[in-house]
């Protein structure tokens, strides 16, 4: 056979492969799908320094958290995340706003929690993001005093015999609950100096004496603890901070 009809007959690289092109192709749209995202992020963290500069951000005694606030962005943004994502978009945008905060300073959380600490810890985490400062302690007082001296929040559990929460009635009565950790019952909650106007308008927390404080009428209402005489709660009723009801603040 003369050489003249012999021809080399090599297999289609696996880069040429119609599946190679189309993944290469879908690789590209994500790295430009990154690229957005990376200076839209980086934008959204520039805004968020110069609220923290604003006038209409915090001041005096109480902390630089706005919780209603957060919770009206996460409200808007998974309204409108389609079903099969809302999940990651809540929790992505916990991470944002917290990086957001961190532009203003870092937050510093101190965690109490004797009987189920890891479980805690990981609710502050996911609450707060990893851009804050958590860490745990061994005695709830100290965390209620550092949140008093304005070093950050407190997380504390609701599950033994150490009644904190009636403190919020008597020397902690300027902290505030912002947030619930744990379901419909809370196992937890965050404590801080809120301020009043900027709390959720979610359910309110009661610390009462001497059984119900008559915190509305027909109003849903679910016990949380008690100590001597005291009780703590939750409640739909729609009354104020600081009142003789004895709401201590409000969750989510």
């Amino acid at each position: 056979m003369s050489n003249s009809t012999l021809h080399q007959v090599w297999p289609e690289s696996a880069a040429d492969s119609p599946e190679h092109k189309a993944l290469a192709a879908l690789r590209a749209q994500i790295d430009a799908v990154d690229d957005q995202l990376l200076e839209l992020f980086q934008k959204r963290l520039d805004l968020a320094g110069q609220v923290g500069r604003a006038k209409d951000a915090p001041t005096g005694p109480h902390t630089k958290l706005r919780p209603d606030r957060e919770k009206a962005v996460l409200a808007h943004v998974h309204g409108r995340a389609a079903a099969p994502h809302k999940e990651a978009v809540t929790g992505l945008w916990r991470e944002i706003v917290g990086w957001g905060l961190a532009q203003q300073g870092q937050l510093k959380v101190q965690v109490w929690s004797p009987n189920e600490p890891a479980r805690a810890f990981d609710g502050a985490r996911q609450r707060f993001g990893r851009a804050a400062d958590i860490r745990m302690v061994q005695d709830a007082e100290a965390a209620l005093r550092f949140a008093s001296d304005g070093g950050g929040v407190a997380v504390l559990a609701v599950n033994n015999d150490t009644p904190w929460w009636i403190g919020l009635r008597k020397e902690w009565a300027h902290l505030s609950v912002f947030e619930g950790f744990g379901g419909e019952v809370p196992s937890a909650f965050a404590v801080g100096p809120i301020d009043p106007a900027a709390l959720p308008g979610g359910r309110r927390v009661v610390v009462s004496a001497g059984g119900d404080a008559g915190d509305g009428a027909g109003a849903r209402r679910w016990g949380l603890h008690t100590h001597h005489g005291w009780t703590l709660a939750l409640t739909e009723a729609r009354i104020a901070p600081g009142g003789p009801e004895g709401c201590v603040g409000a969750v989510g």
